[in-house]
């Protein structure tokens, strides 16, 4: 096979040593090769998911020592690099990944003093929804009724089964947000045998979830008084809105604790920055720390779901990005023009470009 010219090969860096998931999958690699693209990367890049080196191969990959796959033009991960190894890159380089960068003022540092163009597949927009945001979502909207479940078992939970069990009262499961995490988690829910409410943020998206609902479950607009009242019944609370930030009003106060059953469960679920709209969960907590426990009730936030299962996680996501990845490599190393890819584009020519990140940026007092 003749040698790809260097400006359209594609390289997938290892992840860190602690990120058993890759974007790059043997299915994608050949993808991108049908579009005209090379790729190359690491030994040992899918060694967390079980895929040898062998696999990627057999597929057309090019196997390369690390400085030679971070020179390709376009460089493809699952999650953002370390912030110093973002300084390996130079001016018009692309690099993509899922960034979640509004976060982290040192990542935001670092996308501008490495000058390259950078790209967050969670910004990937088209149809009016993220489409690259979906399996994660539904991944930890699953696990986040799991987390509850096992909180409701532990000794200062309610002792509440969340599968429904002849002769036992049905455990009560209240989710805020009908979006992807909110959505999955109401379906696991509602599959277990649970009593499901979902709050909405107004009347279009319950009427918008209401079409796509499991039948059972009550679908409210959420209001202080409709909270309220479903705190008083719940088991178990989950937190799924889209965007929780540092200047996101909180929503549960310690106060409100007071109506709930002793021994719930408050699952922030999305987490986000700052102390959001759940500000008695406290900070993000490491997978496997016990609950917290606040005014008789337990909190869990954990924001690594989906990397507790790297190969579902995986192969889920890779098999719904695909097509936008491809898309991607077109529109960084192509020129081609795709509204959907550009929406993605967060920072250039050592410049913040995505409003999201410039107000997060004003925030730490930084300069876009």
């Amino acid at each position: 096979m003749d040698a790809l010219p260097a400006d359209l090969t594609i390289g997938f860096p290892r992840e860190s040593r602690i990120e058993r998931r890759t974007v790059l999958t043997p299915a994608l690699a050949r993808s991108l090769i049908a579009a005209g693209f090379g790729v190359v990367t690491e030994p040992g890049i899918g060694a967390g998911v079980f895929i040898g080196d062998e696999e990627y191969a057999a597929a057309g990959v090019r196997l390369a020592e690390a400085e030679q796959v971070w020179s390709a033009p376009l460089l493809l991960r699952y999650k953002s690099p370390d912030p110093d190894d973002l300084l390996r890159l130079r001016t018009g380089q692309h690099i993509a990944a899922l960034f979640h960068a509004e976060g982290d003022a040192e990542l935001l540092t670092a996308l501008q003093d490495c000058g390259a163009t950078a790209w967050s597949y969670e910004f990937v927009i088209e149809n009016g929804c993220f489409p690259l945001g979906q399996p994660g979502g539904r991944i930890a909207g699953v696990q986040a009724v799991l987390a509850g479940a096992h909180a409701l078992q532990t000794s200062a939970g309610r002792g509440v089964l969340l599968a429904a069990v002849d002769g036992a009262e049905r455990a009560n499961v209240v989710v805020i947000g009908s979006g992807n995490v909110g959505a999955a988690a109401a379906e696991t829910a509602a599959m277990l045998g649970a009593d499901v409410t979902v709050l909405t943020r107004a009347e279009t998206s319950r009427t918008d979830y209401l079409r796509r609902a499991p039948g059972g479950i009550e679908v409210l607009v959420n209001s202080r008084d409709t909270l309220l009242r479903c705190l008083g019944d719940a088991d178990l609370v989950i937190g799924a809105i889209l965007v929780s930030t540092y200047d996101t009003p909180p929503m549960i106060g310690e106060a409100d604790l007071a109506v709930m059953r002793p021994g719930a469960v408050i699952i922030d679920a999305t987490c986000g920055y700052g102390s959001g709209y759940l500000p008695t969960a406290g900070p993000v907590q490491a997978p496997g720390e016990p609950p917290r426990l606040v005014a008789g009730i337990l909190h869990v936030k954990i924001d690594v779901f989906p990397a507790l299962v790297p190969v579902t996680a995986t192969a889920a996501y890779v098999a719904n990005a695909m097509p936008y990845l491809v898309r991607l490599a077109e529109v960084a190393l192509l020129g081609a023009a795709d509204a959907a890819i550009e929406a993605a584009r967060i920072a250039c020519a050592g410049h913040l470009v995505h409003p999201v990140l410039i107000q997060h940026a004003k925030i730490y007092g930084m300069r876009p």
